[in-house]
């Protein structure tokens, strides 16, 4: 299951939250935040996105988080190599966080931003690195950039977009030490600030068919003149009395000049072909 592969004992050395634009749930990263903060962990945020006044706002209870902002300081933005002594600073047992991985990649390029998070993977000393790639920032990117960092991460959690169902799903990829990958989907919910993920359920065929079944089609949308007969004329149609049918034959049988029409066994009715019965 998911959850014990985030609360492992020792920690998951390395988190990658994927999500896109439309596919986006900012609870994931606050829960295992949340997380860190609840066993006393040393966390260091690093802040890419956004307004670093409202991460301010969101911690300013927490004293074990620290953050360091990366969009407001232009000092910080001209290259990577403040982020780089950022990064070689971090001490024993320390959480560290960035919230966008594309905008590291965006402002520093993905060779450094490789390099750099390469080195934080290697130092033993750190606990956890944890951070978020929302693909649609990287567009032309995003292929060179999962090359990279599939190498790197630990558990790779991907947000998956919702297809003929209304529950929350999440793809992982976990690797184990001996180099065994367990991949899996799971269902996932929030119960106040815990996280709760279940195996997903068999799909009811009849509901999914159901889903999937197009709407009955309206002549009338598909041109711009009337097709169909309301209610009124339909009623008058039905009352016209066709001069050839016995029932208009019995009401005035005695006219001179009207038509008789019998009826025969063999006589075909097929509309869509009038000439069937000359055996052409």
């Amino acid at each position: 299951m998911l959850r014990s592969y985030i609360s492992a004992v020792p920690c998951t050395k390395f988190i990658l939250l994927t999500d896109s634009l439309e596919n986006r749930d900012v609870k994931l990263l606050d829960c295992l935040v949340k997380g860190h903060l609840a066993q006393n962990h040393k966390i260091h945020l690093c802040v890419f996105e956004g307004v670093f006044k409202k991460a301010q706002d969101k911690f300013q209870s927490s004293t074990n988080i620290t953050l360091h902002n990366f969009v407001s300081s232009g000092d910080k933005l001209r290259d990577h190599q403040a982020f780089e002594e950022l990064c070689s600073g971090f001490l024993n047992n320390e959480v560290v966080i960035i919230d966008s991985l594309a905008n590291v990649i965006l402002q520093y390029g993905l060779s450094p931003c490789y390099k750099i998070f390469n080195f934080l993977k290697n130092n033993k000393a750190l606990k956890q690195i944890i951070t978020v790639l929302h693909k649609d920032l990287l567009l032309s990117d995003l292929s060179q950039a999962n090359l990279y960092f599939n190498n790197l991460v630990t558990l790779n959690i991907d947000v998956q977009a919702k297809f003929m169902t209304d529950s929350l799903r999440l793809c992982y990829q976990y690797k184990k030490s001996g180099g065994r990958i367990i991949s899996e989907i799971e269902e996932y919910k929030f119960e106040g600030e815990s996280l709760i993920t279940s195996k997903v359920a068999k799909p009811d065929a009849d509901k999914l068919l159901a889903k999937i079944t197009p709407n009955s089609m309206n002549p009338e949308d598909l041109t711009t003149f009337k097709i169909g007969l309301t209610d009124e004329e339909k009623l008058s149609r039905d009352r016209v009395v066709l001069p050839y049918l016995p029932s208009a034959n019995k009401e005035e049988p005695s006219i001179e000049g009207h038509i008789f029409y019998q009826f025969d066994e063999v006589d075909d009715w097929d509309e869509e072909d009038p000439d069937d019965d000359l055996d052409i």
